[in-house]
């Protein structure tokens, strides 16, 4: 029976093989991917541009915000507030923040969605 000579120096020399093989293989795909998602963010950001020039350029003014883009808040009557009581009849008046502007007082158009155009 031939028994096999122990090189452990050719194992070596495959794993550093392997492990090269591997890291040029994923780092070709972690490039490949960060390209594609920065490429489509950017031109995403571009279309959205786009879009909104050609909507200010050939579109007419929002009648329901009248161009301003932002309109009265509808939950709390542009008030900033709302009147909240969890007793009925209780002693003191309670006011707290409205939810929907923040206490802005307005909200963004729903018709033209903050562009201003339509």
């Amino acid at each position: 029976m031939v028994t096999p000579p122990n090189n452990y120096a050719d194992v070596g020399v495959s794993q550093k093989a392997a492990k090269q093989v591997l890291l040029s293989f994923f780092g070709t795909i972690a490039s490949a991917t960060f390209l594609l998602v920065g490429s489509s963010a950017a031109f995403n950001v571009v279309g959205k541009q786009l879009v909104k020039t050609n909507k200010k350029r050939t579109g007419r003014k929002c009648n329901l915000c009248d161009g301003l883009r932002f309109i009265s808040c509808g939950t709390c009557k542009g008030r900033g507030a709302l009147e909240w009581q969890p007793i009925r009849e209780a002693e003191m008046e309670r006011v707290c923040l409205c939810p929907t502007c923040s206490g802005t007082k307005m909200s963004k158009c729903l018709r033209c969605v903050g562009i201003g155009y339509l």
